[in-house]
């Protein structure tokens, strides 16, 4: 292998291990919000796990319906224990443990590739 791959490589492992202790996740929702580029699953969701949320936070969550989750989503209403959230036209409540984190990008197009992979 070549020094300079050797470089690349590392340098990527290194950024990937800084992410995940920063607790920062890759993802491939099923369902949910689009974007100008497409539907939410022929994208690769970059999100923050976290415990807070609030009202227009972007999340990925668990829905109800497991053929669908994990989901792309807005919340629109924070309760005591549970969240409000809209992923299109349909609106959900879930629990609050349901949510995985706050999204930070969408990489669209990969994840067609990973449907493709059963992913």
């Amino acid at each position: 292998m070549l020094p300079s791959m050797k470089k690349i490589i590392g340098a990527v492992l290194a950024i990937l291990l800084i992410a995940f202790a920063f607790d920062i996740r890759i993802s491939h929702p099923h369902s949910g919000l689009k974007n100008a580029l497409g539907s939410a699953s022929s994208g690769i969701v970059v999100y923050k796990q976290a415990n807070d949320f609030a009202v227009g936070n972007k999340i990925l969550f668990n829905s109800n319906n497991s053929t669908i989750s994990p989901v792309l989503a807005i919340v629109r209403a924070k309760n005591d224990g549970s969240l409000d959230v809209q992923s299109g036209l349909a609106l959900e409540r879930i629990e609050d443990k349901a949510a995985y984190g706050k999204l930070i990008v969408i990489v669209p197009f990969i994840g067609t590739v990973a449907q493709v992979l059963g992913l």
